[in-house]
């Protein structure tokens, strides 16, 4: 009779299934779905939620022909967009398992238009002095996990606006860690380093696992605090389709088919079998690599998904952020994740910066610190609560250590 696996502590917790609870979530989800769709089959991870609230804090300083663009982007209107941003920032600082803040720092004879800072908590708004300053914040904000400022300034960047959110997480049963072996790795001619591992636990509970849409495993980890990890693994979908019904989930808008209603068929990777065994309960047992992956993401380069053609190109699209006439002109998120036996933990910075005068058209590049797993599988990190997916990345290869 075949084994049923490793030994592993049980969880026998349940999952339950939430719709997303405002329209800023759904929107902000969206915009995450939206930007995968962009990305490819290379190892990343990006935080939509880090992105929404400051273009919609833009979109609410925008005058009609810029505002109509991060409209588009926004998925929302304009005339709620800052009460919306501050949403999403509360939610995250409300959250067990997440922290979230806000920063605007602005050179000394660059005034915020008032009724447009009214709405903002006092500690947001800063003088804006150096680098080093900006590297502090960030450091700060996410506990370490990321200690340099995405964005580089200038002497002449007048205003910076930022975000910064983490989610920590440890697992309600942890799992058990094994070393990579020849034999038993991901990747069956490479060992991979000493510290990377093979992940193992095994539950009772089998409602962890369904079908999305008939072509898309999901395992939901469940954290102990308001945080969980959806695993999601396809056939031969790309990335943004895998990730995209993960996310359409989270709204209700995919089909969900528990492990056990699947009449045998199981799923990607997914088995359902009836076995013999010694214990009366059923089984699940969830086998993954640990990964860490590193994204750096330059948000111009992507200006059109984002609606921020005319803010970057021009000077005169900003009236209600500040006489001074401003025009974006660099923007930049970086973003960590990592998924280990004990817990998940990610961070993300994204941050604008404005100069005044009109811009020309720069190419920038995008960097990735890249990972090698043969065994493709995308991730969200999901505020229960909520349904606000708070960051969302694609594991492709082993974690490799820096």
């Amino acid at each position: 009779m075949r084994r049923l696996g490793r030994r592993g502590r049980c969880d026998d917790s349940g999952v339950k299934s939430k719709k997303a609870r405002t329209p800023a979530v759904q929107a902000a989800n969206s915009l995450t779905a939206r930007w995968c769709n962009q990305m490819g089959a290379e190892d990343f991870v990006l935080s939509g939620a880090g992105l929404w609230p400051l273009l919609a804090l833009l979109a609410a300083a925008a005058d009609d022909p810029a505002g109509a663009e991060l409209a588009a982007a926004l998925d929302r209107p304009t005339d709620s967009a800052q009460q919306e941003a501050l949403e999403i920032i509360d939610i995250l600082r409300g959250g067990k398992s997440t922290t979230a803040a806000l920063g605007i720092w602005t050179r000394e004879n660059v005034p915020l238009d008032p009724d447009w800072a009214a709405p903002l908590p006092k500690e947001v708004v800063g003088a804006l002095t150096d680098q080093a300053a900006l590297d502090r914040w960030a450091d700060e904000q996410t506990g370490g996990l990321i200690d340099k400022f995405p964005l580089e300034i200038t002497q002449e960047t007048l205003l910076v606006l930022a975000s910064a959110l983490t989610t920590r997480v440890r697992w309600r049963t942890p799992f058990e860690g094994y070393p990579r072996v020849r034999g038993e790795t991901w990747r069956p001619d490479d060992p991979g380093p000493a510290d990377q591992q093979s992940l193992s636990r095994t539950t009772s509970n089998l409602s962890i696992a369904a079908v999305l849409d008939d072509v898309v495993t999901r395992v939901v980890v469940e954290g102990d605090g308001d945080v969980d990890v959806h695993l999601l693994l396809g056939t031969d979908q790309s990335p943004a389709e895998i990730l995209g019904a993960g996310l359409r989930e989270l709204s209700g808008q995919a089909q969900v088919r528990l492990a056990a209603d699947t009449g045998g068929r199981g799923g990607p990777g997914l088995t359902v079998e009836q076995l013999k065994s010694a214990r009366p309960k059923d089984m699940l047992e969830l086998s993954l690599p640990s990964f860490e992956i590193k994204s750096k993401h330059n948000l111009l380069a992507n200006r059109d998904l984002f609606g921020l053609r005319l803010l970057s190109t021009s000077a005169s699209h900003l009236p209600r952020l500040s006489p001074i006439p401003l025009a974006i002109s660099g923007g930049a998120q970086d973003v960590l994740a990592r998924f280990f036996a004990e817990g998940f933990e990610a961070a993300a910075v994204t941050a604008f910066g404005a100069v005044t005068g009109a811009l020309s058209e720069l190419p920038y590049d995008v960097t990735y610190v890249s990972v090698d797993f043969d065994r493709p599988f995308g991730f969200l990190a999901v505020h229960r609560p909520s349904r606000l997916a708070v960051v969302a990345g694609w594991v492709k290869s082993p974690f490799q250590p820096d």
